[in-house]
């Protein structure tokens, strides 16, 4: 199997490239001869990994940067059945592999070499795919306004993210929204939508800890305006996953959240105005969110000794 290393240089706080010894170091001592290919631009990574994909030979492809970074080698990848999909997360949010454990588990290089690769599901979407969630609403726009913050001497990344909330809570909250679950349709003011594949988004919000990467369906979390002085409170309860207890929407919260299991899912906003949408932690103005489930659409690695949930392996 050929071993590709598609490295980031510019995702997270340090150049991934500094990983590459390590890399090189366990790559010897499996026997392995790794391929680096550096990303210059967006959309590179996905370049890159069709072309080794297209080859047909058995490859294993590895994504060194965030979640960003794996979507793209997700999107090069799935088309082809002789391609495993890896992480070797070095983001800022890492988001997708906290389904399976922690971001570090992801980085012993032995591991990964010594990984076995296992189906999942991915999401179509408008312009590719998605690999954990897409959303709209107040979690987008405050990752969407962060980078304008971070632009700014002594603004660093928790402090940028503190100042885009602020703003955002000086501003209306929520949308009217025309959501349309399966063919069936209704509106109602939201200030998060979210349809999930995987369980954690945003640096580590676990909007969906019910979703499962091989069951077939998408996982949709709504949640309703709310006041200001509510906000904190539901918040806080949504980024720890609180807001599910015992297989479904705490009781206490059912009047504010809902939860439906879907194939396909339409988001619109009732006026003429774009929202702002989220796919795998890039953000941008968009009309509307599109999701649709593609089951079992890709291979992905885990590194070896980790033991997958059980509707991972299809027990």
């Amino acid at each position: 199997m050929k071993h590709v290393f598609i490295i980031n240089p510019v995702s997270g706080k340090s150049d991934a490239r500094a990983l590459m010894p390590e890399i090189e170091a366990a790559c010897g001592k499996a026997g392995v001869e790794p391929v680096f290919e550096i990303t210059g631009a967006p959309k590179h990574a996905v370049e890159i990994t069709r072309g080794h994909s297209a080859a047909g030979e058995a490859v294993r492809l590895y994504a060194v940067g965030g979640d960003g970074t794996l979507n793209e080698v997700f999107e090069g990848a799935w088309r082809y059945p002789n391609a495993e999909v890896a992480s070797i997360p070095c983001g800022s949010g890492n988001d997708f592999v906290r389904s399976f454990g922690q971001p570090e588990d992801f980085l012993d290089f032995d591991a990964q070499l010594a990984g076995a690769a296992y189906p999942i599901d991915l999401i179509e979407v408008d312009g590719g795919v998605c690999a954990a969630i897409t959303s709209t609403g107040l979690d987008a726009e405050v990752a969407y306004n962060i980078p304008k913050y971070r632009r700014i001497p002594l603004l660093g990344g928790t402090m940028a993210y503190n100042i885009s909330i602020v703003e955002k809570l000086l501003k209306p909250l929520g949308k009217r929204l025309r959501v349309t679950i399966d063919g069936e349709a209704f509106e109602d003011t939201l200030l998060i939508a979210t349809v999930c594949n995987a369980q954690h988004y945003g640096g580590g919000y676990q909007a969906g800890p019910m979703a499962l990467l091989d069951d077939g369906v998408l996982d949709v979390i709504l949640v309703k305006k709310i006041s200001r002085l509510l906000i904190a409170s539901v918040i806080g309860k949504y980024k720890r996953g609180n807001h599910w207890v015992n297989g479904a929407i705490d009781p206490g919260l059912s009047h504010l959240f809902t939860h439906r299991r879907a194939k396909e899912v339409l988001i619109e906003p009732t006026g003429t105005e774009p929202f702002i949408l989220n796919v795998d932690g890039e953000c941008g103005p968009a009309k509307r969110l599109f999701a649709k489930v593609m089951p079992k659409a890709a291979r992905f690695v885990l590194p070896a000794a980790m033991v997958p949930n059980a509707p991972l392996l299809g027990k």
